[in-house]
């Protein structure tokens, strides 16, 4: 059976220091429905300085990739292409590719900072 996965939201850009009558504003909105066939969720505390590999569970191919870590976390990102990309973030990371799947995903925290991430893994259906 499949679930519907949907990023929903939007974002704006305003100037500082001009007014605001005649600043130039930036607005997106984000309305991204996916249907999916299978979602992985789980909580990886990195409790040491090693590498720790994320369990795809039943997700073979992730398409969409959604992590939020407590602190900065190094995220080793491998696709479907092959190779292995390094990736830092500190709070959310959020892929979403149709054509290009990952495969596998290793994070490693700041040394001896203990580092609580959040994961959501979906495969498109």
């Amino acid at each position: 059976m499949a679930d519907s996965f949907k990023l929903l939201g939007g974002y704006t850009v305003t100037p500082l220091g001009s007014a605001l009558s005649f600043a130039p504003i930036f607005e997106a909105v984000i309305d991204e429905p996916k249907t999916i066939k299978s979602k992985q969720v789980s909580e990886q505390i990195l409790i040491t300085d090693a590498p720790a590999s994320i369990a795809f569970g039943g997700v073979v191919n992730a398409h969409i990739v959604v992590l939020k870590a407590t602190g900065k976390v190094k995220a080793l990102i491998t696709s479907a292409d092959g190779t292995a990309q390094a990736v830092p973030f500190d709070t959310y990371l959020i892929l979403m590719n149709d054509s290009v799947p990952l495969t596998a995903i290793t994070l490693t925290r700041v040394t001896t900072i203990e580092t609580t991430v959040r994961i959501f893994l979906a495969e498109k259906a």
